[in-house]
């Protein structure tokens, strides 16, 4: 075990590891989890060690556990939550629909022509959409539509970038790379994924613009698709760099490759037209939705009307479910938007951004850590060197598990300090439009006092720590 300040930390067995915030109730209950799901949790992004802190309540930028400790929360549902949980606006949306529609008919509704007619006016990549649940099915419907238009059944990706669960892009998300710095290879993130599925996918190297152009240049008669995030949130904030995301939609143009751009992240958070109008750059096809939702499952699938028009029923590409365009989720869609296109939240969103990164980067400076912190569209991250982060390998290099012990120790002394930052395999928050200078004042003053404990560790490199 490691002690990192007055925290101790660990990757042993449960009963040498614990919270340093009072858990018992957590504890019970993942207990009793343990004997109805599968490590206790539903799926590998809410597990942790011991066991997960078990969260029973959550009110604007506020969340609290089972054992009634209270927290400022900055994981936001990875996310999801732009406004901030239980926002009034969207809970009388919400019983708004309740009362004059209901929740779901598996029928069409007015709802979903409302809120496809609002992002198409919204998104510029969108001139038809369609509507599903989840981030994973919009991918997994834009891949199907990407090979069904052009004929071609290979897809491009890009290292670290998370795309859903699913077969197709289930590929190189999260791995130990031994490769160092040769040409990246398709590698499983799960078993289960059929071996044949790998000869039809190619992976690049996020920012390595020359590397799709080879691969376009050679093999694009056989690529159907190049997907990415625009900006690279499941690796922080790793931003494109300049002429980047020009040479890729270049590139695709010459091609014959669809464009995809997964906003599943970026959408709605980076503003009214999302990471495509920050940057300039059109898709020909999107995926947005956590932000859409405030919450609530909705996600998209917008893109050109030549390709889109490919679905059925009009076209031969195959789009169906149950929940697609639910009332409900339109109805809570709809609102979001309306307060998206007042613009008020993305300045809300910069300011905070500015005055946490400016007070971490005066703390970094002060105490001679070698980190840096990032924040665009209230997505932050705090990287515990000072190496440049501008792919995955940069990343991986460093930290690549939950209880890497900088940064669990890190988590663990925010936790302390009455703040939440979910145990992932990076330290990623998410500013809402809940969030307060007080609160993010709280961070700030919390993590100076990290590391200044622990200041003759952190002036190490990361390799030596």
């Amino acid at each position: 075990m490691t002690t990192i300040g007055d925290t101790a930390v660990g990757t042993g067995a449960e009963e040498d590891v614990g919270w340093p915030v009072p858990s018992s109730r957590s504890r019970d209950l993942y207990r009793r989890a343990n004997a109805v799901s599968p490590g206790g949790v539903q799926g590998e992004g809410r597990g942790a060690t011991p066991y997960p802190l078990f969260m029973r309540r959550a009110q604007g930028a506020r969340i609290w556990d089972v054992d009634d400790n209270e927290y400022v929360d900055f994981h936001s549902s990875f996310g999801a939550v732009l406004l901030g949980h239980n926002d009034p606006r969207i809970n009388a949306a919400v019983r708004r629909a309740m009362d004059e529609h209901g929740v779901s008919f598996s029928a069409a509704n007015p709802l979903e022509v409302e809120l496809g007619e609002r992002l198409i006016g919204m998104v510029p990549s969108a001139e038809r959409v369609v509507f599903s649940n989840t981030g994973t099915e919009a991918t997994y419907h834009a891949i199907r539509l990407a090979r069904g238009f052009t004929g071609r059944e290979r897809i491009l990706k890009f290292e670290g970038n998370y795309h859903g669960w699913h077969d197709y892009v289930a590929w190189s998300h999260h791995f130990a790379t031994d490769e160092g710095d040769g040409v990246p290879t398709p590698v499983a993130a799960s078993a289960g994924i059929p071996e044949a599925i790998r000869e039809l996918v190619v992976v690049r190297e996020y920012n390595d613009a020359a590397g799709v152009q080879e691969v376009l240049e050679h093999e694009g008669d056989t690529i159907a698709a190049v997907i990415l995030e625009p900006v690279f949130h499941n690796a922080g904030a790793v931003l494109p760099d300049p002429g980047f995301l020009e040479t890729l939609r270049e590139a695709c143009t010459a091609a014959g490759t669809l464009l995809i751009f997964d906003e599943v992240i970026t959408g709605f958070r980076h503003g009214p037209g999302g990471a495509q109008g920050r940057y300039g750059v059109t898709p020909d096809l999107t995926t947005m939705g956590k932000a859409l939702g405030n919450g609530f499952p909705i996600s998209v699938l917008a893109g050109r009307a030549d390709v889109m028009d490919h679905l059925g029923p009009k076209g031969d590409v195959l789009f169906a479910g149950t929940f697609a365009g639910q009332a409900l989720g339109c109805a809570v869609a709809l609102e979001v938007t309306s307060v998206v296109q007042e613009g008020a939240i993305h300045t809300h969103l910069d300011r905070l951004g500015e005055r946490l990164t400016s007070g971490i980067q005066a703390a970094i400076e002060a105490t001679g850590a070698r980190a840096q912190v990032r924040c665009i569209a209230g997505v932050w991250t705090v990287y515990f060197t000072d190496e440049p982060i501008r792919r995955f390998r940069d990343f991986a290099r460093f930290a690549m598990d939950k209880n890497h012990p900088v940064q669990r120790g890190y988590r663990n002394w925010l936790l302390e300090r009455g703040i939440y930052v979910h145990p992932h395999y990076m330290i990623r928050g998410f500013l809402t439009g809940a969030h307060t200078d007080d609160d993010v004042d709280r961070l700030v003053q919390a993590t100076a006092s990290y590391l200044e404990a622990n200041r003759d560790l952190l002036a190490r490199p990361a390799s030596d720590r």
